[in-house]
């Protein structure tokens, strides 16, 4: 050990030492004494208890630093989420927190003006803004019922909620919303984050209209000279509807059996009219024809049918807001506007009614929106409904006599149709050709022949009432004749193209044959596609024009001609 010391002499004592671990000095001690000193030994021996000691020391101060940061996690106060509402003035943050509003400052490491309006920021124990956590991605959804300028929005106000004002946040300051949007809000409930897109397309009811004049509309006169009195006379003579102080209408019921144009009708309605109004302004306008059928609304859920009805007239009016003029045509009324002692869906209709009332009452004319009803019975719509003031104009749509028949014949049988040379042959006239065909077609569908007779209807007087295969015609039923008609013709022309024989004929019709026509008009009563394939009278009250009080019984006229083998003797009302 003297030799030690004295080695530890040469270095300059302990002063030499300084700024060395004790390995580190034991390391130099042994390196100064000889290789073959034996103190060299009992040294490396002494410096491997060190290390092992050295190492212990080390391990356990690393446990004691995790364990005093453990110890200070647990301990300390928890950070606040804060939404960041703005800045009032310099290095001071306005911030809600828990409801409550704050001014407070921020950590020098977060730059404020990289803060966005609506972020959730981390505040700690002294309200110190120390964190930015970027917009919340979840958050309850309210929809918009007004904007207020550019940085505000109101919701609320349904069901019973209170209206409350929300801020746009700064994603949201350059988004063009309108009332009926939906948007999501932040949990302190101050700010509108995020717009969101509607569960189902705005344009969901839209339905394209064609270019469609009046003369298009086929058999129905009557009912289109009532339309043009309701809706043209009032744009164009409005001086003198302002003189006598006359209202203009709001709505219309077109009512009347199916098939008979009343869908036609409304897209005409719309057509002439926005083209009136565009030769009166001077302005581009478009019509947006929202066609609804009655069963989409209704909803099993509370309180959901009346939303969509909410819905939908916002829709028109935006709409209207925008430029176009919107139609609302709304199909099968009686399914949703029913009376409501009457309907299967009382407890819907019970509230439904009066909220499409109440919408109806927020319209002030044609000029915002155009209310179309449709309806196979209009009996059973509710009063409430069609009262003046709501439903102005009351429409029959009646299936088309002859010369109508006539007209929706030769709307479908236009002159570039390939026609049998037997059509035509007999003038050079295509046109008088076809007038013929159509007048021969007619006075067989229209005869009152045994054959044609279709249903025998009892009334409470005793009397019998015939129904013959002419009283149901209709405009659709027409247009499938002639469609089955070129059917059986595209047919004739391939089998003569692949060569094949045609059965049991003389000659091969090369067009649309006078008896293609007559065999359609024949299958379209005898396949029961378009008629009630029972007796149950409600089904038959739609499409025949009685009174259902004067009604005992409906039976078929001729059950074995008119396919109707499968109906029972007779249907007692």
């Amino acid at each position: 050990m003297d030799e030690a010391h004295n080695e530890l002499e040469k270095f300059g004592g302990v002063a030499g030492m300084e700024g060395l671990n004790v390995l580190q000095a034991f390391d130099r001690i042994i390196a100064s004494l000889p290789p073959h000193n034996p103190l060299r030994r009992d040294l490396a021996a002494l410096r491997a208890g060190i290390a092992d000691h050295e190492e212990m020391i080390r391990d356990a101060r690393q446990m004691i630093e995790k364990l005093e940061e453990v110890i200070k996690k647990v301990t300390s106060p928890a950070n606040r989420i804060g939404t960041y509402l703005g800045s009032p003035a310099r290095e001071t943050a306005h911030i809600v927190v828990g409801g409550s509003d704050y001014y407070c400052n921020v950590d020098p490491r977060i730059r404020l003006g990289n803060l966005k309006k609506g972020t959730r920021v981390l505040v700690n124990e002294a309200y110190v803004i120390v964190g930015d956590l970027g917009f919340e991605t979840a958050g309850p959804v309210t929809k918009i019922t007004e904007v207020l300028g550019s940085d505000r929005l109101r919701v609320g106000g349904e069901h019973g909620l209170q209206s409350t004002i929300l801020q746009r946040s700064a994603d949201l300051l350059k988004s063009s919303l309108k009332s009926g949007d939906e948007v999501r809000v932040d949990s302190s409930y101050r700010m509108a984050l995020e717009a969101l897109p509607h569960p189902e397309p705005r344009e969901h009811y839209l339905d394209e209209v064609p270019e469609l004049p009046w003369e298009k509309v086929g058999g129905q006169d009557e009912a289109l000279q009532a339309i043009k009195d309701a809706i043209e006379l009032p744009l164009l003579h409005g001086e003198l509807f302002n003189k006598f102080q006359h209202a203009t209408p709001k709505g219309f019921l077109l009512y009347g059996p199916p098939g008979c144009g009343k869908t036609l009708i409304g897209k005409a309605t719309a057509y002439n009219l926005t083209k009136q109004l565009r030769e009166k302004t001077g302005n581009e306008m478009k019509e947006y024809f929202m066609h609804v059928k009655g069963p989409e609304i209704l909803n099993m859920w509370v309180g959901e049918s009346e939303r969509i009805v909410r819905d939908i007239f916002a829709t028109a009016r935006e709409k209207r807001r925008e430029g176009f003029l919107p139609f609302l045509f709304i199909d099968e009324a009686e399914s949703i506007l029913g009376t409501r002692r009457a309907s299967r869906h009382s407890n819907i209709l019970s509230t439904l009614v009066p909220m499409f009332c109440s919408e109806m009452d927020g319209i002030e004319s044609l000029d915002d929106v155009v209310v179309i009803l449709a309806s196979n019975r209009a009996d059973l719509i509710d009063p409430a409904i069609l009262r003046p003031g709501r439903i102005d104009r009351k429409i029959k749509v009646q299936r088309p006599n002859r010369p109508g028949a006539r007209e929706i014949y030769r709307i479908y049988l236009i002159d570039d149709l390939p026609y049998d040379v037997s059509v035509s042959q007999a003038s050079e006239n295509v046109s008088a050709a076809i007038d013929r065909l159509i007048e021969r077609l007619l006075d067989v569908q229209f005869a009152r022949r045994e054959e044609n007779k279709f249903l025998e209807i009892t009334l409470r007087s005793g009397r019998k009432e015939i129904i013959y295969r002419s009283d149901l015609l209709s405009g659709a039923i027409i247009a499938s004749v002639v469609e089955r008609a070129k059917g059986m013709a595209i047919k004739r022309a391939i089998a003569l193209e692949s060569g094949a024989a045609v059965p049991n004929a003389e000659r091969v019709p090369d067009g649309v044959s006078e008896n293609d026509l007559q065999v359609a008009f024949n299958a379209e009563f005898s396949e029961n596609n378009i008629f009630p394939p029972t007796d149950v009278a409600e089904d038959w009250f739609k499409l025949i024009d009685f009174d259902p009080e004067n009604v005992v019984k409906i039976a078929p006229a001729r059950a074995v001609a008119a396919g109707r083998e499968g109906w029972r003797s007779s249907s007692v009302i």
